[in-house]
C-alpha cells in the first residue's frame, strides 16, 4: 500500500468517525426536544411540512443504529404505519433486516411484512427517541402491532436508541 493510499484512508475513518459523532449529537438533541415538548407541539410538528423531514432523518439513522450482535442471523421486515399527516394519510417506511444489515424502503411496494406498526406521528417520535417505553405504549394503545408479536418485542433490543442527555 502506498503512502498516499494509506494517508487516503485514513482521512476517510477520519471523516467516518466525525460524521458517527454530528450524528450521535443530532441525535440526543432531537430527543432532548422531544422529551421538553408538550403533546400539542409534538403534534403540530407532525402535521407541518417537517415531518417528511424528521421521518426520512429517522429512518436513514436505523440501519447506523442496528446492534450487529442482537441482529446477527436475523431476517426480517417490519413495516411502519405513521398515521397523523395532515392530509389523514400514513407515511409507510419498510424496514429489511437480514444477519447484521438493515436497509429502509419509503412506501414499500410488494409482499406484507412480517410485523406491522401502526403509531401515531407524535408518538413514533417519542419512541424513536427513547423517550416511550414501547412495552407501555402497546398496552396503553398508542402503538398497534399486527403480524408476528414476538418480533415486536424483540424490536426494542436491536437498535441502539438515542437518549436526551441533560
Amino acid at each position: 500500500m502506498s503512502t498516499q493510499e494509506f494517508d487516503l484512508e485514513q482521512a476517510a475513518a477520519k471523516i467516518r468517525r466525525q460524521l458517527t459523532a454530528a450524528s450521535e449529537q443530532l441525535s440526543e438533541r432531537v430527543a432532548q426536544f422531544v422529551r421538553d415538548s408538550s403533546e400539542t407541539r409534538l403534534e403540530r410538528l407532525m402535521r407541518s411540512p417537517l415531518r417528511r423531514v424528521l421521518l426520512e432523518a429517522i429512518f436513514w439513522q436505523m440501519p447506523q443504529h442496528v446492534e450487529p450482535n442482537r441482529a446477527r442471523g436475523m431476517r426480517s421486515s417490519i413495516r411502519w404505519r405513521i398515521s397523523g399527516r395532515p392530509d389523514g394519510g400514513v407515511d409507510v417506511y419498510q424496514l429489511e433486516l437480514a444477519d447484521e444489515a438493515c436497509r429502509v424502503e419509503h412506501n414499500p411496494a410488494g409482499p406484507d411484512a412480517q410485523l406491522t406498526i401502526t403509531v401515531d406521528g407524535a408518538e413514533f417520535l417519542r419512541l424513536a427517541t427513547g423517550n416511550s417505553n414501547p412495552m407501555q405504549a402497546y398496552f396503553a394503545g398508542r402503538v398497534a402491532l399486527s403480524g408476528d408479536i414476538m418480533l415486536a418485542a424483540r424490536l426494542a433490543t436491536l437498535f441502539r436508541i438515542p437518549a436526551a442527555h441533560d
